[in-house]
């Protein structure tokens, strides 16, 4: 299973959402979790490859320092139990 997120930082908060999906978190490793607390819920034992595109009109100014298109993101979650 494939889905794409835009990814946002805001208000010191990492935003993470698409059509169907939004979740917050301190951190990005907050943000993981969340999805795969969705995901196992929803793709019970299928793996499901995520794409984090980064919304530049918010990236945070402490990342500028890097290229922006650095911080786009690929995961993959297991799920199997």
């Amino acid at each position: 299973m494939q889905v794409d997120f835009t990814l946002s930082f805001t208000d010191n908060q990492w935003i993470c959402y698409n059509d169907t999906i939004e979740v917050q978190g301190d951190s990005l490793d907050e943000i993981d979790e969340n999805l795969a607390m969705i995901f196992k819920s929803k793709y019970k034992n299928e793996p499901v490859n995520v794409t984090m595109l980064f919304d530049f009109d918010y990236f945070p100014q402490w990342h500028r320092q890097y290229m922006s298109h650095y911080f786009n993101r690929n995961l993959t979650f297991n799920l199997n139990s």
